[in-house]
């Protein structure tokens, strides 16, 4: 009689055990590679915003004070480029009560950070930038996609962080730069209101610059050597003259990761200080701070 051959048992069962290791191996394999693919997407999508959002913000302010009768860019320069008071506005222009509180460049508004300071935290608070410029051509549009179609305005552009209505997610995932805008005849010669409303124009909620930005921080180069933040130039008693514009943000990829690589309590270093998440905000979003610094060519000479 013939012997049969096969296997047994005992060799099945140790063949589907290695199948299986295998099977599992390859979906491990899988997986991380579906996840490297996801971060992947994420820093795309945030190199994506940056370039768009800060190029085109630098391009508006290195118009800063362009076609101002006066190099001197400070808090006390008449018609400056950079708007720290009503002192900056032509005298003419009738402001909103609230101009030097809420509609100038300062400390303004809360963020979705914290300042580490050794072991204790502090709530970071957003800067808000207004600038001002004469348009030297028409052509082209303000930040909040208004035709420039005359040369005889001032223009001012308030950069400020803002809830996206559209963005989706809690209010803490929905924090967007935005920027908006209004403009004042520059030969007036009686009192005239500016043109905006408490809905639009430069009190209004403007213009979606850049979505997903938790932080928006801004310094300035003065006397051509030191660095101060809006704070510390609104405090100092001295107001020495600015040449140029520090841009900092902390910047959100548009969905929620799954890598646990990525913390739920991130921390980034920008301007010299060290920023993390707050802790109501649990979701793992990859997260970059990135800096761009405008030099102000209409702030520089001795124009008088």
């Amino acid at each position: 009689m013939k012997k049969q051959t096969g296997f047994t048992l005992i060799e099945l069962m140790i063949s589907i055990g290695l199948g299986l290791i295998i099977v599992a191996s390859a979906l491990l394999l899988f997986l991380s590679g579906q996840r490297n693919v996801a971060v992947q997407k994420s820093a795309a999508d945030l190199q994506d915003d940056q370039n768009f959002g800060l190029n085109y913000i630098a391009k508006n302010i290195r118009q800063a004070n362009l076609n101002s009768p006066s190099a001197s860019l400070s808090s006390t320069s008449n018609l400056s480029g950079i708007v720290f008071s009503s002192a900056n506005i032509s005298d003419k222009v009738t402001l909103d009560p609230n101009f030097a509180t809420k509609f100038v460049t300062a400390n303004l508004g809360a963020s979705n950070m914290q300042i580490k300071n050794g072991i204790s935290y502090a709530d970071a608070v957003n800067d808000q930038l207004v600038i001002q410029y004469k348009p030297i051509e028409t052509g082209g549009y303000d930040c909040s996609g208004r035709l420039i179609d005359r040369t005889d305005i001032y223009i001012l552009e308030r950069y400020f962080i803002r809830t996206d209505a559209n963005g989706g997610g809690a209010d803490a995932e929905r924090s967007a730069l935005a920027c908006a805008s209004s403009r004042y005849a520059a030969d007036l010669t009686t009192a005239t209101a500016l043109e905006s409303t408490s809905t639009s124009g430069l009190y209004g909620s403007g213009e979606i610059i850049m979505k997903r930005v938790d932080l928006f921080r801004v310094r300035f180069l003065v006397d051509g050597k030191r660095y101060m933040t809006v704070a510390q130039y609104n405090a100092s008693t001295a107001k020495p003259r600015i040449l140029a514009v520090q841009l900092g943000i902390i910047a959100r990829a548009p969905d929620k990761s799954s890598e646990r690589s990525i913390s739920t309590a991130q921390e980034f270093t920008l301007f010299g200080q060290t920023f993390t998440q707050k802790t109501d905000f649990p979701n793992r979003y990859l997260r970059v701070p990135i800096m761009q610094t405008v030099a102000l060519r209409n702030a520089l000479g001795d124009r008088s």
